[in-house]
Order: structure tokens, then sequence, then C-alpha cells
């Protein structure tokens, strides 16, 4: 069956009967996006690492944008086991939903403190990133590129590494299991390692080079279902597609 361009009817109840329906983890999912990454990345990211059932809603943007929260994307419709549609807007706002609902908050409000930091940490470098080096001619990219290297994400680099090195060097930012932190940064390395400019210095970011980022890039795709999603004709199309959007 081809994906649907028609928005789902969202259940209209109380903030308490909602909170009741969203409880459970046998929810499906669909998802408005573009067919790139951007925004979208991290909310499929997360679905796949969850083992969620999800799929994505065919686009007709023009039509549908009217109807979403804040007539941006991408948005996330829940269809919950009781039988709720939960409308979920805001990249951000989605994932720390999806992250909690799937466990990957923490343990206690201090290590959701500590992820919520290196989280917000790694959307700066991503911001930085996407102004700079994304956002260049793409005949200054290399310059801006190679700045970028130099002057962002080698700071970054060097107090993540040292900070997975205090958390025991184990491939997560937070005890010993993964959690929002370590899929976002994952993903904003993701990116960084994607779009790269062609004839450009590479990007100081390896195993060598960075072993302790790199042990918690390992440590998410180690997950299965995650796996299973990166290698999918889906993903690699929007790794094309991303790249052409931007002219890399």
């Amino acid at each position: 069956m081809s994906p649907t361009s028609v928005l789902p009817t969202v259940t209209r109840a109380s903030s308490e009967v909602l909170a009741e329906a969203a409880k459970g983890t046998d929810s499906t999912f669909q998802l408005l996006y573009f067919p790139l990454h951007g925004r979208g990345e991290l909310v499929r990211n997360l679905l796949a690492y969850s083992g969620a059932q999800w799929e994505e809603l065919a686009l007709d943007w023009p039509a549908q944008k009217p109807k979403t929260p804040f007539q941006v994307a991408p948005v996330v419709y829940e269809h919950t086991a009781s039988g709720s549609v939960l409308q979920l807007a805001e990249s951000n706002a989605i994932e720390r939903y999806l992250a909690r609902k799937y466990n990957l908050i923490g343990s206690n409000i201090w290590e959701e403190n500590l992820i919520n930091q290196y989280y917000h940490n790694a959307e700066g470098l991503i911001q930085a990133f996407a102004l700079r080096v994304v956002g260049a001619a793409p005949e200054a990219r290399i310059d801006e590129a190679n700045r970028f290297y130099t002057e962002v994400l080698s700071k970054f680099v060097s107090i993540h590494e040292e900070h997975l090195k205090q958390n025991g060097d184990n491939g997560h930012y937070v005890g010993k299991s993964t959690t929002l932190a370590d899929l976002k940064v994952v993903q904003t390395l993701d990116r960084i390692l994607l779009l790269v400019p062609k004839g450009g210095v590479p990007v100081p970011v390896s195993k060598e080079l960075t072993p302790s980022l790199w042990k918690v890039k390992e440590a998410v795709e180690d997950n299965a279902s995650y796996a299973s999603w990166k290698k999918s004709q889906r993903s690699q199309d929007l790794n094309a597609n991303t790249r052409a959007r931007f002219q890399f």
C-alpha cells in the first residue's frame, strides 16, 4: 500500500486522557517530513532505535502545511493502542518525547540534566555547521569547512572526548546505556561526515582520531533495528537527497 498524504484526525480530549493514552510503548507512528535528513533525521533514528513501528506519510506540503500546528515539519502522529491519535510537533520536543517514552532520558533528574546538556551542545554544533559550511557558497565551502573543523569541531571533540573518558569510556554519555545524548551526537557526526566539501581536507573524526566518540557511534550502530534502518534503501535515498539538496 502506498503512503497516504491525508493527515490523521487528531484526538481531542483532556490532557489527562491524552497522557494516559501516551503511556504505552506499543503505539505506531506516522512521520510527516521532507525526503531528506534535516530536522527529521533524529526523529527517524529514535523511532528506528526504539524498534517502533512507523511509516512516512506521503508529502503534499502545500495542502498539509496549513493543517499542522506551527506550519513547519516534522510532525509525528502517534496512534496509541487505545485508539487515540496524538499529534507531536517541533523537532526538539518530538525528540524528547520519544526519548522519554522509550527510556532514553536517564534514570533520574540529574542524569536527564546531563543528557540534555550534551544533547543541546551537539545541537549547537550542528547549527554552527549549517550556518558556516552548509550555508556557504559552494566555492567557499572548503575554506569554511577547514575553519569549522579547526575552530569549532576541535573544541567540541576535546570536551566530549574528556567527558566520555570520565564516564568510563564505555561508549555512552551517561551511565552504561544509550540515551538521547548518544543518539544526538551520532546524528550530528553523521551529518558532518556526510556533507564533506569535495576536495577539502578529511573530517577530523574517526576511530583513530576520536576514539571515545567513535565508541558512542559504534554502540548506537550495534542496535539491530537502528542498523537495519541505516542499511535500508530509504535511508540511502535520504543521504543522496540531502547531498543533492545542499549541492555536496
